[in-house]
């Protein structure tokens, strides 16, 4: 494997004098990470697999697939990063400066509409349900971009709109990323990516030290902005360059991601989604290292892939992942209430039958729901917003499906 130098293959191949920037495959990888996620959440847990009498030493490594897909998450934060970084440095290059005040702008419109529409349907389901009195201070606090310190201290919202805590950890992320880059150069920028390492490494090891709860970890803010400094170190060392890689490298690599996220939900018992035990300083270092580690591999091993290679559905499923991510949490649920629990699949006694009914119900129709969903909110709700993002954008990036 090699970096191609100056003069050769840019990052960009399509790059023109109109300051574009876009590269299909990360649109994969963004696929990639929701259906991780999905994944991680539609899948039943450990406990659910003697219902179906699945084999005893399937269920080991079956447990840890499923705590990996979590990291699904860290995937979406580490791709953000680096494809920030990369926007940003392309902006400094082209107009000498980073427009903070445009950049705002920008994710305010990407994010907000959506965020709050989910977040609102979030509200009215606690309301249809009587639990809105318990529930509108968790609300309050997603509101203001603060639930992942919130669940932190507090677990998890009991919600169908859970899963929008990562949220505010990207929008933490937002606050500080086109200041850094304003003002730093490229040798502060790697000083900043460490300093982070150091910081999240050092919370880490405190974390292990007092015992806090594996779920605590997961959800602090710090601790995953590690993934975004692998993402950020990542794009400075590429230098808007591609890594020239044969097919069986890339192999190689995602290969060796699913290794390290293996290991890191399983070997290191660093079940920080799955488990509430504290594993221990050098476990959660080690483990949450590993994770980086595997984002930043599967990232290089789709970077520089030929738009012919890669499935066209797989590329318009990553430009509305997004709304998949922010939507999935509510098909699962309306599933689950509405379908599952009313069917006795477990009492079925053709084996065959009672897995495919399983998998269908749990994963295929909550995930082709979800797919409808997101693709309507995109078309009617998301598009207008993005057309007006588009028109504060100085280097232009992912396309508007179905735009001119």
């Amino acid at each position: 494997m090699r970096i191609e130098r100056k003069g050769q293959r840019s990052m960009q191949p399509t790059m023109s004098s109109t300051g574009r920037f876009y590269r299909p495959e990360l649109d994969v990888i963004r696929f990639l990470a929701f259906l991780f996620v999905f994944l991680f959440h539609a899948l039943p847990r450990y406990g659910d697999l003697s219902l179906y009498r699945l084999p005893t030493g399937f269920a080991s490594l079956y447990s840890a697939f499923v705590a990996a897909c979590a990291f699904g998450l860290c995937l979406f934060f580490t791709l953000s990063a680096f494809l920030i970084c990369e926007l940003l440095l392309r902006e400094g290059e082209a107009i000498g400066t980073v427009n903070v005040k445009q950049f705002y702008i920008r994710r305010v419109l990407r994010i907000w509409p959506l965020y709050y529409l989910v977040l609102a349907i979030g509200v009215f389901v606690a309301f249809l349900s009587g639990n809105l009195h318990r529930s509108l201070e968790d609300f309050a606090w997603f509101a203001i971009f603060m639930s992942a310190w919130h669940c932190s201290l507090h677990g998890w919202i009991k919600s169908p709109v859970a899963a929008l805590w990562s949220i505010s950890v990207e929008e933490q992320f937002y606050l500080i990323v086109p200041w850094i880059v304003k003002f730093f150069n490229r040798m502060s920028l790697y000083g900043f990516c460490a300093a982070i390492f150091l910081a999240a490494n050092a919370e880490l090891y405190y974390f292990g030290r007092v015992k806090v709860n594996g779920l605590r970890v997961w959800a602090d803010s710090l601790v995953l902005f590690e993934c975004f400094a692998a993402g950020i170190l990542l794009c400075l060392v590429l230098r808007s360059r591609v890594p020239r890689i044969a097919h069986w490298q890339r192999l190689v690599l995602i290969a060796f991601c699913g290794v390290s996220w293996t290991v890191a939900s399983h070997g290191l018992h660093c079940g920080f989604t799955l488990a509430s035990e504290n594993p221990g300083s050098w476990a959660l270092i080690g483990g949450y290292a590993l994770v980086s580690l595997g984002c930043v591999l599967l990232l290089l091993a789709f970077l520089g892939v030929q738009p012919r290679l890669l499935p066209r559905w797989t590329i318009y499923l990553g430009r509305i992942s997004f709304g998949l991510y922010v939507y999935h949490g509510l098909a699962l649920s309306f599933t689950h209430h509405l379908v599952i629990d009313r069917l006795n699949i477990v009492g079925i006694q053709i084996f065959s039958l009672k897995v495919f009914l399983a998998a269908g119900l749990s994963i295929g129709l909550p995930f082709g729901l979800t797919v409808l969903i997101a693709t309507l909110s995109y078309r009617y709700f998301e598009t207008p917003f993005l057309k007006m993002k588009k028109r504060h954008a100085v280097i232009e990036s992912q396309p508007i499906v179905g735009a001119g």
